[in-house]
């Protein structure tokens, strides 16, 4: 969303340059030069998206400034902060101007709008509704409960629903060299055993857990899956001790510098080993749909991740979301276990906390919110803010693609297939 002249210049700059591209574009040429008609189509069509999105972009900074509208309502609460930046935009208010009214700074209110109000609190929402003149009417009323909330309150285990088959054909069950018939009638046990090594009430399990996902989750899969990570975790005997204090802004920028060497990955988990957290390789098991998980085991954090997605862009924010978990949102005895599939909008307060916290660290909004990166998407405006940020180019190159929601553009800059094979003792595909 364009939410001032600046931004308004630039996007309509490149959405100009964008069309004489598009103009000056020879798909026979292009499908010479990458040997691909396909490719070549689909970066034709890319263009064209991008001018489509820019163009609405403009379109709506422009309906707005003309004052037609007037009149904003929002279903719900959530939908308030884009209201916020419609009703500024539309009373001819500059971002400075409304800063006054507050009695804030001109960069905090471009902080709260390039963040779509993430960081402000409830009271100072109001308080910006106020300067707005804009009435908020919401309807509190009781949600039903839904399937997950009753999968949170499970009372009685069922050892039979747990993935035996699965659990065996990935070699889970140490020890045990029977056949397949004889899991059929020993499987029940072995399940058993296995949980109950980890977990000696696999019921509390299902209530001290949160779950991002909108997909059935099956949760006997989910704690399967967290007790092979907690499994995989405990034979790590020189994991050093966890200390909260220990991770410091300036661990977290030099952890995330990591992301410009070539095998940043596989450093990035010495590093986290030496400050107590133990990363975790294990594909998701069938119905889970994981990317990542935040664990706590006997007091000490655990980040888990399936690697579902080889890419650089998505591993770095995977790891930084569930960093964010573990020194925000993990408490003993009460909220021990994150389990996170990122393709989802959460809602959920500890996900926008992580979502933002995790995007802040990896890019933050100054640096976003001046550079060209965002709006030119070209290859050496994004490596250049990868260069003043120290950071690895895939980064900037999916902050763009999430954005756009346009998850065919940059693919040559996101490191495909530069993840997993630094986990050469993980098996993926069984």
């Amino acid at each position: 969303m364009i939410t001032n002249e600046r931004q308004y210049r630039i996007t309509k700059s490149q959405a100009e340059k964008l069309k004489r591209k598009l103009l000056e574009f020879d798909i026979t040429s292009k499908a010479k030069e990458l040997d691909s008609r396909i490719l070549a189509t689909a970066e034709f069509e890319a263009i064209k998206s991008e001018i489509s999105e820019l163009t609405n972009q403009l379109l709506e900074y422009e309906r707005l400034k003309s004052g037609i509208e007037s009149r904003f309502e929002a279903k719900s609460l959530s939908e308030l902060p884009n209201i916020l930046i419609c009703a500024r935009i539309a009373q001819n208010l500059t971002q400075k101007q409304l800063a006054e009214l507050v009695g804030l700074k001109e960069q905090q209110i471009q902080r709260y709008e390039a963040d779509q109000y993430v960081s402000a609190n409830l009271k100072r929402l109001l308080e910006i509704a106020d300067a707005l003149k804009i009435s908020i009417k919401e309807l509190a009323r009781i949600e039903p409960i839904s399937e997950s909330d009753e999968t949170n309150k499970t009372t009685v285990i069922a050892w039979n629903e747990f993935p035996i088959k699965e659990m065996y054909q990935r070699g889970w069950f140490e020890g045990f060299s029977g056949s397949l018939d004889s899991l059929r009638e020993e499987g029940e046990m072995l399940v058993r055993n296995y949980i109950e090594s980890y977990k000696r009430n696999p019921i509390q399990a299902f209530h001290r857990l949160h779950v991002r996902s909108e997909s059935h989750i099956n949760p006997y899969a989910l704690l399967a899956w967290e007790c092979r990570v907690i499994s995989l975790s405990v034979n790590d005997r020189n994991l050093g001790e966890f200390k909260k204090q220990n991770i410091t802004p300036e661990w977290i920028t030099d952890f995330i510098k990591l992301s410009r060497h070539q095998n940043g990955p596989f450093i990035a988990k010495e590093k986290l080993h030496d400050v107590g957290i133990a990363l975790v390789i294990e594909p998701h098991l069938k119905n889970t749909f994981l990317d990542g998980a935040a664990l706590l085991y006997k007091n000490s954090p655990i980040i888990g991740m399936t690697l579902r997605y080889d890419r650089l862009d998505n591993f770095w924010f995977v790891i930084l979301h569930e960093l964010m978990h573990i020194v925000h949102h993990l408490q003993d005895g009460k909220l021990e276990n994150i389990f996170d599939d990122l393709d989802v909008e959460d809602t959920h307060k500890i996900e926008i906390e992580a979502d933002k916290y995790a995007g802040e660290e990896l890019i933050p909004t100054e640096a976003w919110t001046m550079s060209l990166a965002q709006f030119t998407r070209s290859r050496d405006s994004i490596n250049d803010l990868a260069d003043k940020l120290e950071i690895s180019p895939a980064i900037i190159a999916g902050r763009i693609r999430y954005e756009a929601k346009n998850y065919v553009i940059l693919n040559d800059l996101i490191g495909q297939g530069e993840v997993r094979k630094h986990f050469p003792d993980v098996i993926f595909g069984v």
